[in-house]
């Protein structure tokens, strides 16, 4: 069958209902990190004679998701260019955009700077000085690294970012088949580069909440979440722009069925993961090691520790097991939501207990609010770079394969 790629299927223009709508997301998460700041007060902490604000907590929680499945774009974007595969081609412009999403992510991670002190025990100077370990330790744990690793990476992947979409931007109009050339040797460079810096971020902003302990895992256990998430947003903004009346059959559902089957891959992956990360700590059982759990153990945070396998990992594996769910995108972009809400739940689980003793329902609530806040600050900057460029890469030379994609 003859797939014909029309102006009006190509063409993005945001309406002012979903305008609204992501405004209105922006306005939730302001909201409840004023909640959090003047609502919620002061709870048991974690550290003795330290003091935490709980809205720099629900605020990292939020720029941690959104950073993570930015980055899982140009992560998705690569994996496309260095495999040559044709199927992504007709989705790739969504996550190519999702790259120049990244400097204003990097503008958020600097303000969470701001709130560096009621975040971390190592920006306390006395405490500091206190403890042999963390004075071992200081010359990662410090602002000015801290500082320095956001300037330096939020550059670097804007770079990665901005090339992946000039050069795929700049051959819709001359099919020029080099910057498909030069996108694939720049994947590889990419991939590297994002693992080792996708670690040492995941390290500094959510393992340093913690910072006697240390799991060599940690990366890797923070990518499989992210990227989880990041397919699903993939899912949910195919969905959204099918049911604006683009894209048509140019995203058919054997496109859907690979993005389901992804999902379905890297939710194993995830817990295999965390169940690796887990298992080896418990049958260690050093305790320099075995606290994180502890903490999670007790405090009423026993609930949703207990809770993450099953809502995470299970629910999503059962009902993406079955073939025709993978192909059915109404069906799928519920999942996905889904896998959104539960990545939001588990950063949440990774941020609060090292700072807070007992578990708060309003802390949960107003983290909810951060990562509505900063998904509507992604959806509206990302939508509107959308209208910039057709909605997939005319001058891809896999184009026309990706078009007659079928299984």
């Amino acid at each position: 069958m003859e797939v014909k790629v029309e102006q009006n299927l190509i063409n993005f223009k945001l309406d002012s209902k979903t305008r609204n709508a992501l405004v209105g997301m922006i306005l939730v998460g302001l909201v409840s990190l004023g909640l959090a700041t003047f609502g919620l007060g002061h709870p048991e902490l974690r550290h003795e004679g330290g003091h935490s604000n709980p809205a720099w907590s629900a605020y990292l929680v939020g720029v941690f998701f959104i950073l993570g499945i930015t980055l899982a774009g140009i992560f998705f974007t690569s994996l496309a260019h260095i495999t040559g595969a044709h199927w992504p081609v007709t989705l790739r412009r969504i996550s190519e955009t999702y790259g120049l999403f990244v400097p204003v992510a990097a503008v958020l991670l600097l303000v969470l700077i701001l709130g560096a002190h009621d975040l971390y025990e190592w920006t306390h100077a006395e405490v500091v000085e206190a403890d042999k370990l963390l004075k071992h330790k200081k010359p990662l744990l410090n602002i000015g690294f801290f500082s320095a690793m956001v300037v330096v990476l939020g550059a670097a992947w804007s770079t990665f970012g901005y090339l992946f979409y000039k050069k795929s931007v700049t051959q819709d109009s001359d099919k020029d088949v080099k910057h498909t050339q030069f996108n694939a040797k720049l994947a590889g460079g990419y991939i590297i580069f994002f693992a080792l810096s996708f670690s040492l971020v995941s390290i500094m902003l959510v393992m340093s909440l913690t910072p006697h302990w240390f799991s060599t895992m940690f990366g890797v256990y923070c990518f499989a979440g992210a990227y989880q998430a990041g397919l699903s947003s993939f899912i949910i903004m195919a969905y959204y722009l099918k049911k604006k009346g683009f894209l048509g059959n140019l995203v058919n559902e054997n496109h859907i069925h690979d993005l389901g089957k992804f999902l379905l891959g890297f939710t194993v992956f995830w817990a295999y993961v965390g169940f690796s990360q887990f298992m080896l700590i418990w049958y260690a059982s050093i305790p320099e090691e075995t606290f994180f759990y502890e903490q999670r153990l007790t405090g009423g945070w026993e609930y949703l520790t207990l809770a993450l396998p099953a809502i995470k990992f299970a629910v999503p594996f059962l009902l993406l097991l079955n073939r025709p769910n993978k192909r059915d995108i109404d069906f799928l972009v519920k999942v996905a939501l889904w896998v959104i809400f539960t990545q939001a739940t588990e950063i949440f689980w990774l941020v609060y207990p090292a700072n807070f003793v007992n578990f708060s329902f309003g802390g949960y609530l107003v983290s909810l609010g951060a990562v509505v806040g900063v998904i509507g600050v992604f959806g509206l900057v990302v939508l509107k770079r959308l209208e910039k460029a057709p909605l997939i890469p005319v001058g891809d030379p896999r184009l026309e394969d990706s078009l007659h994609h079928h299984q």
